[in-house]
């Protein structure tokens, strides 16, 4: 009985380490296949139902023998459902390429702070379905309020704009 408290104890504290700190236990690669299969979710669900299971079968009278099987079903099903999880979670990612600020050009933005030509000012556009303000460069002076279109990408925090009109226009300095 106490070998099936420990089991379930030790699966308890591994599934809590895996969902508090997410990726501590991706980082010892035990998922190579990168199902969920081998997650730290679905190895502390396993040894939980195992050690609970194994506990409920032996407090019941039984042998523990039956105790163990009857863990081991338990843990399997709640393997199943963190493995599920875990691969609903990882349809419900982000593509790396949906972080790139290189899906900034073309995109509309107002600016907070204008700034003469060639001077850094600051504007506002939506990235990711948030708000965000990012440094800009223009050819020309702008100022604070116009309304511009990202043109290219610099760095992480600097992005070229010409003034919205101008784009219409179809006349890009």
């Amino acid at each position: 009985m106490i070998g099936f408290i420990v089991v379930a104890a030790v699966g308890f504290v591994v599934l809590l380490v895996s969902l508090v700190f997410d990726g501590v236990m991706d980082a010892m690669n035990m998922d190579v296949t990168g199902s969920g299969l081998f997650s730290g979710a679905s190895l502390g669900g396993l040894l939980t139902g195992v050690g609970c299971g194994g506990a409920l079968g032996v407090a019941r009278g039984w042998p523990t023998l039956s105790g163990l099987l009857l863990g081991l079903v338990i843990g399997l099903v709640m393997a199943g459902v963190a493995i599920g999880l875990y691969r609903l979670l990882r349809k419900a990612e982000v593509s790396q390429e949906e972080f790139s600020l290189d899906r900034l050009v073309g995109t509309a933005g107002v600016v907070t702070a204008g700034a003469d030509a060639g001077r850094r000012g600051l504007v506002q556009v939506t990235y990711l379905g948030s708000p965000r303000t990012v440094g800009f460069n223009a050819s020309k002076p702008i100022a604070s309020g116009q309304s511009v279109v990202v043109t290219d990408v610099l760095g992480p925090d600097l992005v070229t704009v010409v003034p919205h009109q101008t784009m219409l226009e179809g006349r890009l300095p």
